[in-house]
């Protein structure tokens, strides 16, 4: 493998973990300071009464 490909793989990697740890600070039920649905968009609101 030529270092462009290893780079480009490691960016991948660094781009899914960072993916993955924004969806978990998002879904944290544990964290006591964040109210339940106040980053909600009014659209995903919507779609939910349906």
């Amino acid at each position: 493998m030529d270092m462009h490909a290893i780079a480009g793989v490691a960016v991948l990697l660094v781009l899914v973990a960072a993916s993955a740890y924004r969806d978990a600070l998002r879904n944290d039920p544990l964290n006591p300071f964040r109210k339940r649905g106040a980053h909600r968009s009014p659209a995903s609101h919507n779609d939910e009464a349906d």
